[in-house]
């Protein structure tokens, strides 16, 4: 009888201790870093939307098992723990290639095409396509252009842009000719196979045109590595 008993009473006594410590460690200050997109109240919200999230050993098991919710344009979430009662989570964004504007918002895409989400304004620093026509968007599917052969384009440019970090604002095709506008100035780029030469030099040029707060237009549909770069002053 005494062996039954303390095979019941043993169970029923790590089960209350653990649901002590489960219940007493809880998470009492986040911190968020490297989200240029989210704020971290954001950030916080989504990650810790769970009801019990701000147990540590909930949190502790649930982010290693399956990971810490994000938000569209957050890739990953890493947690760091500072001690039971304090995590940072390191934010890594998605790389933004781009936003179209599409029945009365902006639909932003990232380097594949893929559509992230949609918002009523524009963010800085992500270049607007506009001059397409194209077709449905869908969420996390790539959008549909309806000339294919410049969805490649699009994308070409796009993450040149972004790798470069070349300040654009929008991206505009007039057919199949790509211009970009910065500021004040346009710059025709001309039908290309290959563009990469053109962001590489446009990044620095961009960047003194716009601190100078220049205006004018850049002609780059014959332009080849090596040749000046003659800003056309004037209206655009």
């Amino acid at each position: 009888m005494g062996r039954r008993r303390n095979w019941i009473i043993i169970p029923i006594g790590l089960l209350a201790v653990f649901l002590i410590v489960f219940f007493a460690l809880r998470i009492k200050t986040v911190h968020v870093e490297g989200s240029d997109y989210y704020s971290d109240e954001e950030i916080i919200q989504e990650a810790m939307a769970d009801p019990y999230a701000y147990h540590t050993l909930y949190f502790w098991a649930a982010s290693r098992i399956k990971g810490v919710a994000c938000l569209p344009f957050t890739q990953e979430i890493e947690v760091e723990w500072k001690g039971p009662d304090t995590v940072t989570l390191h934010v890594y964004d998605k790389t933004i290639s781009g936003s179209v504007k599409y029945m009365g918002q902006y639909v932003f895409f990232d380097k594949d095409g893929v559509v992230l989400q949609s918002l009523p304004e524009p963010l800085e620093g992500i270049p607007v396509v506009t001059g397409i026509k194209f077709g449905q968007f869908t969420l996390n599917e790539a959008f549909e252009v309806e000339d294919d052969k410049l969805f490649d384009v699009i994308m070409d440019i796009s993450q040149l842009i972004s790798h470069y970090q070349v300040p654009v604002d929008e991206l505009h095709f007039d057919g199949d000719a790509p211009s970009l506008y910065s500021g004040k100035v346009q710059v025709h780029l001309g039908k290309k196979s290959f563009y990469d030469d053109d962001m590489a030099v446009l990044a620095s040029v961009l960047k003194k045109a716009r601190k100078k707060k220049l205006e004018g237009t850049i002609d780059m549909e014959h332009w080849q590595s090596g040749d000046r770069i003659i800003l056309k002053k004037g209206n655009k």
